[in-house]
């Protein structure tokens, strides 16, 4: 969950809160937890910015790869889980929309195993493999967690902007549904299946390339990993270290604490959300300036070429998702379906470049993730407008 705060709307009388409350949104934070004191559009730019100077930051000679590391991970295992404790905390929950929780557990486990599915067609780039220094085995598995998850940072404030009668509401059901435990759980468990080692427990930093070459054969089995799949050529206790990998995450833990807080009707001190507001400020700040100095566009045209099929892979899902909400899911009202298609073509999670980095991806790889990221949030959002517009209209 990337963005969790709501923008002003109104309610109907019958619709209330978990706790008692008539539907009372508040102002919606942009990309940068911005946009109700910058506005929409200069938030957007902010946030252009902020991706240049990372950008023009990769060739300033301070930021060594060590230095990199250091704020890549100061901002996901600090300021991101503190962001999330208190997007949890305080997000409110519509009792008149509970039906989409399970809803959203059900087209997210369906997402999963289609873009295990896609992934069979991931094409097997030797130029890519050689760079990164990782198996077939490892592409595929980056390209199922690629497919996968929402970024709903730039979402929630298109939905807003909208002005979709209970639209916000729908939308975080549907994330905390399934999407935040998808993205700050399940995907590590994902990651640490198809990592070179496939052992949780030892992980290995991105400034270390070397590391994990020597593979067992079984990862060099394209045949085998395409005909089986997911679980294709396990090691004994593989599905463990997986787990463990999930249960370790600090972004988990840190989601079921601010989850957890929420039910038991724990109350936020003032001077707690306002320092913990202004952390979820700097680490979207944080968050940005990272995709500009790890995303590089200065690609191979077979690097190129691996990124669209990948990313071809997902819209493919997308679609597919969107159609089967439209025509086959039953859903509270036409405009929980029509912002649940929106939010399902949104862009993949910022937080995957952390998981890639963490479970030995290697930094080609964490490279071509941040980039093809970035390729796919332009796509989404102008698909997102396009939606919006049409359902506006219409």
């Amino acid at each position: 969950m990337e963005s969790s705060q709501l923008a002003a709307s109104g309610a109907p009388p019958d619709v209330r809160f978990w706790r008692g409350r008539d539907m009372r949104l508040e102002p919606a934070e942009g990309p940068v937890g911005l946009s109700y004191e910058l506005g929409h559009l200069a938030s957007l730019l902010l946030v252009v910015v902020l991706i240049g100077l990372g950008m023009a930051a990769r060739h300033v000679a301070w930021f060594t790869v060590e230095r990199s590391e250091l704020l890549r991970y100061v901002t996901f295992k600090v300021l991101f889980p503190l962001y999330l404790l208190r997007q949890l905390w305080v997000i409110n929950l519509s009792f008149g929309l509970v039906s989409l929780l399970p809803v959203s557990l059900a087209v997210h486990i369906l997402w999963f195993f289609l873009s295990q599915q896609l992934s069979r067609f991931t094409p097997e780039a030797s130029e890519v493999m050689e760079k990164s220094g990782r198996p077939y085995a490892t592409l595929v598995g980056w390209a199922v967690l690629m497919s996968q998850g929402e970024n709903m940072a730039f979402t929630y404030p298109l939905i807003a902007e909208a002005s979709l009668p209970d639209g916000l509401a729908v939308a975080v059901m549907w994330d905390l549904g399934a999407n935040v435990w998808l993205c700050q759980g399940l995907l590590w468990g994902v990651a640490a299946i198809y990592s070179p080692q496939v052992q949780a427990s030892a992980y290995a930093p991105i400034d270390q390339p070397g590391e994990g070459e020597d593979l067992p054969d079984m990862f060099l089995d394209d045949l085998k990993v395409r005909r089986l799949g997911f679980f294709a050529g396990l090691p004994a206790g593989a599905k463990d270290m997986a787990m463990q990998a999930v249960i370790s995450s600090v972004l988990l833990r840190a989601c079921l604490v601010g989850i957890g807080l929420n039910l038991i009707q724990v109350p936020l001190p003032g001077i707690l959300d306002d320092g913990l507001r202004y952390v979820g400020s700097l680490c979207k700040v944080m968050l940005y300036f990272l995709v500009g100095l790890y995303a590089d566009f200065n690609l191979s045209a077979n690097d190129f070429k691996f990124v669209v099929a990948v990313l071809s892979q997902r819209l493919l899902a997308q679609i597919i998702l969107a159609v089967l909400v439209m025509i086959a899911i039953p859903m509270p009202s036409i405009v929980a379906r029509d912002v649940i298609v929106v939010t399902i073509l949104s862009s993949g999670p910022s937080v995957l470049m952390h998981i890639l980095a963490e479970t030995g991806y290697g930094p080609h790889l964490v490279k071509l993730c941040v980039t093809g990221s970035l390729i796919s949030t332009l796509l989404c959002l102008t698909l997102q407008t396009a939606l919006l517009v049409h359902f506006h209209r219409g």
